[in-house]
């Protein structure tokens, strides 16, 4: 997830704090690693749905996540963290406890919520572009204006589902894909873990779980 360095960070929070803002990128990015480690094919689009869809991540508190015994474990303790203000300071109280589950339960345990709401700003134009492209490469005129009325309804595509969606058996799948990523972030490590998934369906509903939220950047469309 290199590129979403680059995207604009856009806060929004209900009070207004004198503190700084925290940059929760750093975190976000460690959730998306610690996802793509995953192998339990069975635990990526949980893993997928919950590093997506996070406003922020204690990404000090991961390593207790990363050495839990299985992937289901690893992601339930993911689910105990994301979106909760977890202090360095209290992830070195839980490090301290005896067993990892033990340590787990302790992060969860901490509640206080994070105030902001974390959106990407994002320049829509490159994946409309792809979505362009494919869509000419279709042979059959109906086949392009179905493709067409999927790019029409869509706001966003990035370049990864356009991607994932090329790469589908038939031009019918293709289309099909197209109009159910269409307005999804998406990122290249979630395409490689959604990958990995058993079948196209899993592959494909894995992807629909993305849950990033995003803002189109200004100029852009």
């Amino acid at each position: 997830m290199k590129q979403m360095v680059l995207f604009v960070l856009m806060l929004v929070s209900a009070p207004a704090h004198s503190i700084p803002v925290p940059d929760p990128i750093p975190g976000l990015q460690a959730a998306l690693q610690f996802c793509l480690a995953i192998e339990d094919d069975s635990e990526i689009p949980p893993c997928v749905r919950l590093e997506s869809g996070a406003n922020w991540v204690t990404k000090e508190a991961l390593p207790i996540c990363r050495n839990q015994n299985f992937d289901a474990d690893r992601v339930n303790c993911l689910a105990g963290i994301v979106n909760r203000d977890i202090r360095p300071e209290e992830v070195d109280v839980c490090e301290s406890l005896t067993f990892d589950d033990e340590k787990a339960r302790c992060l969860a345990d901490i509640r206080r919520p994070f105030p902001y709401r974390t959106r990407l700003k994002v320049d829509p134009r490159p994946g409309l572009q792809a979505a362009s492209r494919l869509c000419q490469s279709f042979f059959h005129d109906e086949d392009k204006r179905r493709c067409l009325n999927e790019m029409s309804a869509a706001e966003l595509f990035t370049v990864e589902a356009v991607g994932f969606c090329a790469d589908r058996f038939s031009d019918d799948e293709k289309i099909q894909c197209l109009g159910k990523l269409r307005n999804k972030f998406i990122v290249r490590e979630e395409v490689l873990m959604c990958d990995r998934v058993f079948d196209d369906g899993g592959k494909l509903s894995c992807l629909q779980g993305v849950q990033r939220k995003y803002q189109l950047r200004p100029g852009g469309r």
